[in-house]
């Protein structure tokens, strides 16, 4: 690999204006997506890295063929390190040609359990580790709450999970499970009539409104599209509610949703099998989702991240177990894109952590922290109640 003994050159910096909003779209219409890849995907199948020999001798079974290597899995270079696994030529690198994806490897969060829960909800809550816990709250409430309400937040997941656990208030929106509108005209009636003149009478005509729409909608997309596919299939069809939604409600401008098969132990695959078909299935989601958002997509900012990575060897069942760093995508319409972003190092036997994994040089939580001080102009304390102790960190794409 190129560049074998020191860091690439093009390393994040601390912000210099944490408190001047760089973003260039309106208060209302700045959207951000957060997609949660719960089971740990592994994203040296999704970013290969092509120009590694070791990677090849680690992953006899599974490793993503070289571009231009004479097939049709042949991963599609981006430069002359890097490459995107064929399943997501038609969505996810048509996204990075058009400088509308970025992808931050070495990625993730300071947890080192490798256990499924405690990562998520470490990661969710946004606190860093080396602390106890603490389930009042996590980031997205709090960013919400430092931006005054307004936008609000809405989290598209079966239950409101930590990320949006908190002091202010949040919409939770199931796209998942039946579709179909269990709660009779009647039943609706009467929840609504409970809430009549009192402060969330609004938020609960909204709701059930909210419910109606999404039912009626997504019934005809998930018979169409149910076909014994998995969740990732699925998310297509969630994509495109989930843009409407945030498309034609401007309160619904911070969202979470969570996409799970990702805990590839056995028969991973490469650019073929089950997780190329869920890395397919994601990203012509997010291209939906894209599609929908029309005219507000210049001003979306969409991250997908996972609880930790896998091992870097495949495992003695053509699988990967659990691991420590991966790869953070970031997508949109205004971002300066069609670059790999943050720290970089070797892809070597030398470089790996622990002898077994990616290392994390780019914290996720000074992504994140960028991203906030450039789309809404949080800075100093208001930024550290967000994501406290976070560096806010410049990787030069928005």
């Amino acid at each position: 690999m190129k560049r074998r003994d020191f860091m690439r050159a093009a390393v994040p910096g601390a912000l210099a204006l944490l408190n001047a909003k760089l973003w260039a779209a309106a208060p209302g219409d700045t959207k951000l997506l957060v997609v949660m890849l719960r089971g740990a995907y592994d994203g040296a199948s999704l970013l290969v890295p092509y120009s590694s020999e070791f990677y090849y001798r680690s992953r006899p079974g599974i490793a993503v063929p070289r571009p231009n290597s004479g097939g049709p899995d042949s991963g599609v270079a981006l430069d002359a390190d890097w490459a995107l696994n064929a399943a997501v030529k038609d969505s996810l690198h048509a996204m990075y040609a058009a400088k509308q994806a970025v992808f931050i490897p070495f990625s993730g969060s300071e947890d080192l359990s490798r256990s499924h829960f405690q990562a998520q909800d470490l990661m969710e809550l946004g606190q860093g580790s080396g602390r106890a816990l603490d389930y009042s709250s996590g980031y997205l409430n709090r960013l919400v709450e430092a931006l005054a309400g307004a936008p609000a937040g809405v989290s598209f997941t079966n239950n409101l999970t930590p990320v949006f656990k908190g002091a202010v208030p949040v919409a939770n929106i199931s796209l998942r499970g039946n579709m179909k509108n269990n709660l009779p005209p009647r039943q609706s009636e009467l929840i609504a009539s409970l809430y009549e003149g009192t402060a969330l009478s609004g938020m609960a005509t909204a709701g059930i409104e909210t419910r109606k729409m999404v039912s009626g909608e997504l019934m005809t997309e998930m018979t169409e599209s149910s076909r014994g596919a998995g969740p990732a299939r699925a998310f297509e069809s969630r994509a495109r509610a989930i843009a409407k939604l945030m498309r034609d409600r401007s309160a619904y401008s911070i969202a979470f949703a969570d996409v799970g098969g990702w805990d590839t132990h056995v028969n991973q695959g490469s650019a073929q099998g089950a997780l190329a078909a869920n890395l397919a299935g994601l990203s012509s989601g997010l291209a939906v989702y894209a599609r929908e958002m029309g005219a507000l997509w210049k001003s979306t900012v969409v991250v997908v991240m996972s609880e930790f990575g896998r091992t870097f060897r495949e495992n003695g069942n053509r699988g990967t177990d659990h691991g420590h760093g991966n790869t953070l995508w970031v997508l949109g319409g205004g971002i300066a894109g069609g670059r790999i972003a943050g720290r970089q190092i070797a892809v070597s036997e030398a470089g790996l952590f622990q002898n077994r994994d990616f290392p994390v040089l780019n914290d996720y939580r000074s992504v994140l922290a960028g991203l906030f001080a450039r789309m809404y102009g949080l800075g100093g304390e208001a930024l550290d109640r967000v994501l406290p102790g976070a560096k806010a960190e410049d990787y030069g794409f928005i």
